[in-house]
């Protein structure tokens, strides 16, 4: 017999295939071109979009492209290549996901928290096969403004810091709810680097991996 969570999730599903189904049949977004594409001649900076393999999406860079001056919590995993940031609801992200923190999640949720993540090579995580990567290749302008919307994505503290929760984890800032995930961060993100993208669209994994294809690139294996 399915659990009273399978039948939740099933139902969340569906109902999140009908809306982006009818939010697909709206024409995407085109690109800001004052940002995207990247002129020729331009430096190319990329953002990774990594998908886990069932409802959470993240974002990827490269330490050494962040501008200096933004997003200063970039200093953690300071020996690591890249840096994967996540953002969700509180007790949906660090805790084991149940029926009730689901739906007090999707009903809106104002405590929510960023994950980072440090890695050394993409390898580390395409070796799990239930994750897919995106690489989308952006202007120096276009990057530098997805590193910000990254770092105001922080709460701070009265001193202006980052507020630490554990390993990896900050206090974030944003209401999580059905129409305001995970995914739908990760597209704010590519559209405020000006990318053809539209968020609204983006609010489970599936429409926001098929929008980012089209401009960027599928990494192999």
């Amino acid at each position: 017999m399915k659990s009273r969570f399978d039948r939740f999730a099933r139902a969340f599903f569906q109902s999140g295939l009908a809306v982006t189904t009818l939010l697909g049949a709206v024409a995407c977004a085109g690109p800001i071109k004052s940002l995207y594409p990247p002129r020729a001649g331009e430096t190319v900076r990329t953002v990774y979009v990594i998908n886990h393999g069932a409802l959470h999406t993240g974002l990827a860079v490269k330490r050494s492209d962040v501008p200096r001056g933004i997003w200063p919590a970039n200093r953690d995993y300071a020996g690591r290549k890249y840096l994967e940031v996540g953002w969700g609801d509180d007790d949906g992200y660090r805790k084991p996901l149940t029926a009730g923190i689901a739906l007090k999640a999707l009903a809106g949720s104002k405590p929510t928290v960023l994950l980072a993540d440090g890695f050394s090579t993409l390898r580390a995580k395409l070796a799990d096969p239930k994750f897919s990567i995106v690489a989308v290749d952006l202007s120096a302008g276009g990057f530098a403004r997805l590193c910000r919307h990254i770092d105001q994505t922080y709460a701070l503290d009265e001193t202006g810091r980052p507020i630490r929760l554990g390993k990896g984890w900050y206090r974030a800032r944003g209401t999580y709810s059905a129409f305001n995930t995970c995914n739908t961060w990760v597209a704010i993100g590519l559209r405020k680097a000006g990318c053809p993208i539209t968020p609204a669209y983006c609010l489970t994994p599936g429409p926001l991996l098929q929008q980012a294809r089209r401009f960027g690139r599928v990494v192999a294996r």
